[in-house]
């Protein structure tokens, strides 16, 4: 069976489990006893062992078999977790996630056996119990498949269980006549799976998977719908057809885990014959024999994977399916609640009605004797788009949370190697963002935790030296405010040294002294964002570099948002990264400049002001205006854009006031057309644009085209 096409459920699912496994490890640390915790751990592990034993990547089955060795011993109270044993299970939760990189990027999961950690893990296991249990471990890659199974199937060997002969319909008998024929090889097998095994309908379909490689099953017993819907004890028969020796049989049912123990032998078709034959009714005569597919896994198995499998090839022995080479497998995936899905179709559905109205007044000529009710329907098909376009929205909005579970992580292991000691407090990770912003902020919100815990905080002996707390805290906060998302991250550290960072950028030659005279504590702070800047005296593989905060201000720009900064020497900073809810649609107002039609985002607006003439003052040669107490520098769009003044010279002026964080702009227009809403459209790669205040395009009603302005980049 070629699983391939299940590989992107199996990577959703995998990365869900290990980011549970990592949360889980962050509370163990911390609770070593907290019986939940451990149980939840044992279940990630077990089921990424059966779902890597499904796709058939035997070295991440061996891996996460080892680590639920370990803790089925811990929660049977044989063993206590210890601070070695956390940092080796991390070590294992890297190995496992350097498994399923590589399976994303080459469908495969390369040839490293992490030979080192497995051997961690037992040493860990022998110390932890006091013994050596050897047989509890899996085995290697490559290694003997029996032994795998466990020690279960040692302690069955000398038992009374035997190969449980089945009842055969005459359809069944003839098939097994024309393999008798073609000198193919007849073997019954009964397959004992061992009791403590939750999943048993899941280990019979591994099974089924493993011996449809080597040749047909004829029949199963009890039959593959019993099996499917678990209507069995813990074993179960069948006859198989094959070129290959009983030895490859056996050696493939105990290579599937929780299989206690299997017996068969070659069944001559002259005993089948002698034995009881069931009358064949009619209805059956044309039954496909079972196949692996008839038997849907359960939670260790990658969702849908087997209710969807394709009918393995039938007859004799055949080599499983290659795994085609191809691109990444990229995470394209969205999980939507089935209440978003219902308003969407509710909205489909009024949608077609709105149509199907304009069209029905279209058809009969009523659109200008009735222009009352055409008009109706006009406003009713705007309100059904907006509400659509509104729902489709929400079903792109995901929670940050989804990047941000793997900070606590980081934290730890950076508190380990700077040797200092540290905290990440979270809140807001609730907060919903499109999908394409969440999937791109992942890297710049990880350059300023490390950027934190790296220059921000003193060292323990620094911090205790000025009173503080030895344990810095640095604190990762989201929030919605308007049509934007901010994120923060904040810390208790030592705060920006302005005057270091004016003398280094001297030192380079970034700037003169005496421009640095003259340049504001902000001014200067912008100075760590260009690339290659850095004040760390000691260059480590932390940062440290100068390749952190310049990729930060670009990827957040290119996103359509924008980075500030606060701080205060001895108590701190404050990095605030401001972004769109979305990048697809906004409600903007269109504006006329010259004798061009230009859009500003209505979240980018704070009042749109009538201002004189004479209320323009100047500072330092800049037109501004006292706006209700606030001085705002104004900004002639005209002039910026490189477009004519309007010829009708106006008294009054139409003054657009935009904001970004706590600065403000004013921007000159000549006329407002109004409220609208607009798609955005990128300019790509056809206009080499060096200004970034044009931030892309919208096409108008009238099908012209309107460039969109960012506000963010003008002020």
């Amino acid at each position: 069976m070629d699983v391939n096409q299940y590989l992107e459920i199996f990577l959703d699912e995998t990365n869900e489990h290990l980011q549970s496994l990592s949360d889980q490890l962050m509370i163990l640390e911390k609770e070593p006893e907290n019986a939940d915790t451990i149980n939840e751990i044992f279940r990630a592990a077990h089921s990424l062992k059966g779902m890597a034993g499904t796709m058939g990547y035997k070295r991440m089955q061996a891996l996460t078999h080892d680590m639920e060795n370990v803790f089925s011993e811990i929660r049977n109270g044989k063993m206590k977790v210890t601070s070695q044993l956390v940092d080796v299970l991390f070590q294992t939760l890297d190995a496992l996630e350097e498994y399923k990189n590589t399976i994303q990027e080459t469908q495969d999961e390369g040839t490293n056996d992490n030979a080192a950690i497995i051997q961690a893990l037992q040493k860990c296991l022998d110390e932890g119990t006091g013994a050596a249990s050897a047989a509890a471990t899996s085995t290697p890659a490559g290694g003997d498949a029996k032994k795998e199974a466990g020690s279960a199937a040692d302690e069955g060997a000398d038992d009374d269980r035997k190969w449980k002969s089945i009842k055969l319909q005459e359809h069944e008998i003839n098939a097994l006549k024309e393999a008798e024929e073609k000198k193919m090889n007849i073997y019954g097998c009964t397959v004992y799976i061992q009791e403590s095994c939750i999943l048993k309908a899941a280990r019979a379909f591994l099974v089924f998977k493993a011996l449809e490689e080597l040749g047909e099953i004829i029949i199963s017993d009890p039959s593959t719908q019993d099996i499917e819907d678990e209507k069995f004890d813990f074993d179960f028969s069948l006859y198989l057809v094959t070129q290959e020796s009983y030895d490859k049989v056996e050696e493939a049912v105990m290579s599937v885990s929780e299989i206690e123990k299997v017996i068969g032998e070659a069944i001559p078709i002259e005993t089948i014959l002698d034995g009881e034959v069931e009358e064949s009714k009619p209805a059956e005569t044309e039954e496909a024999a079972p196949a692996a597919q008839d038997i849907k896994p359960e939670a260790n198995v990658p969702a849908s994977a087997a209710q969807t499998a394709p009918a393995p090839a039938q007859g004799g022995a055949g080599a499983p399916a290659k795994k085609a080479a191809g691109k990444p497998v990229v995470n394209r995936t969205v999980r939507v609640d089935i209440e978003k899905l219902d308003v969407l179709m509710n909205l489909v559905s009024e949608l077609i009605i709105a149509k199907n109205s304009l069209v029905s007044y279209s058809s009969a000529g009523q659109a200008g004797t009735n222009n009352s009710n055409f008009n109706e329907q006009i406003e009713y098909l705007e309100s059904v788009t907006t509400n659509l376009h509104e729902s489709v929205m929400k079903v792109r909005m995901v929670p940050i949370e989804s990047i941000t579970t793997k900070f606590p992580r980081m934290i730890r292991d950076l508190s380990k190697k700077l040797n200092k000691k540290m905290e990440l407090y979270m809140t807001g990770e609730d907060t919903e963002l499109d999908r394409t912003v969440v999937d791109e902020i992942g890297d710049p919100l990880m350059h300023m935790l490390r950027n934190s815990a790296d220059h921000g905080l003193e060292s323990t002996e620094d911090r205790i030296a000025k009173g503080k707390n030895p344990v810095g805290s640095i604190y990762l906060d989201a929030y919605q405010d308007g049509n934007n998302v901010v994120i923060e991250v904040k810390d208790d550290g030592n705060g920006i040294d302005v005057e270091a960072v004016k003398r280094k950028a001297i030192e380079r030659g970034t700037i003169t002294a005496e421009q640095g005279e003259n340049m504001s504590s902000k001014e200067i702070i912008d100075l760590l964002f260009l690339p290659s800047f850095s004040t760390a005296k000691v260059v480590s593989d932390v940062s440290g570099r100068g390749v952190g905060l310049d990729v930060v201000k670009s990827k957040i720009e290119a996103l359509g948002g924008d980075v500030s900064v606060k701080t205060k020497l001895g108590e701190g900073s404050t990095f605030s990264i401001r972004l769109p809810l979305t990048l697809a649609i906004i409600q903007a107002l269109m504006v006329i400049v010259g004798e061009e039609k230009y859009a500003i985002s209505l979240g980018s607006i704070d009042t749109i002001e009538d201002i004189s003439e004479s209320e323009i003052k100047y500072v330092e040669a800049k037109e501004v205006i006292n706006l209700r107490g606030n001085v705002i520098p104004l900004v002639r769009l005209h002039e910026v854009l490189g477009l004519e003044a309007s010829a009708d010279k106006k008294d009054r002026m139409i003054v657009v006031i935009v904001k970004k964080g706590d600065q403000y702009a004013g921007l000159v227009v000549d006329e407002l057309i109004g409220q609208q809403e607009i798609v955005i459209k990128s300019l790509g790669k056809y206009i080499n644009c060096t200004s970034r205040m044009i931030s892309g395009a919208t096409i108008l009603g009238d099908g012209e085209v309107a460039l969109i302005i960012d506000a963010n980049c003008l002020i």
